[in-house]
């Protein structure tokens, strides 16, 4: 018995609803299991992470995460979740961050690893695109966001001040 070969279609999703749809996605496939407790993450069959959406929980381990790369993708949420559903370029995220860009690149990269190994997901809670820079230095560069549900998450567990 054979299966047809998949179709896809392109359907634009407000940035703020990307990681729900993710989610959803997920579930509809079958690959939203969370790594159980205590237990380590491990790829799905096909090799690839589930996309899981990131709950308070979630969001609070990471907050309390040790890890340098954890703590300064941390700093990265708090700079987006001001403004849920706004795109803050690369380059501002490292003027704001005070580091240098190839230090966030391999932040960002570590981080990666951090959420495959001790999430179990291939999804940051976070979102970015590529599109054409503001700035005349680069030609293009990565924007980030959060939706209001992360952003609002988020919030909630990071001490205020």
């Amino acid at each position: 018995m054979s299966q047809e070969p998949q179709q896809f279609i392109s359907v634009p999703v407000p940035s703020q609803h990307v990681t729900q749809v993710y989610a959803l996605l997920a579930e509809l496939a079958g690959t939203t299991t969370a790594p159980s407790a205590g237990g380590s993450a491990a790829p799905l069959e096909d090799g690839e992470w589930p996309y899981v959406e990131w709950s308070a929980q979630d969001l609070r381990k990471l907050a309390e995460d040790p890890r340098e790369s954890v703590q300064v993708v941390t700093d990265v949420l708090d700079i987006l979740a001001k403004q849920p559903g706004g795109r803050v370029s690369y380059t501002s995220l490292v003027e704001l961050l005070g580091v240098d860009r190839k230090r966030l690149r391999g932040v960002l990269s570590a981080f990666t690893r951090v959420v495959h190994k001790h999430y179990g997901r291939r999804n940051w809670p976070m979102t970015w695109v590529e599109a054409p820079s503001d700035g005349a230095e680069f030609k293009s560069e990565f924007y980030y966001t959060v939706s209001e549900t992360i952003a609002a998450r988020w919030r909630g567990v990071r001490p205020q001040g």
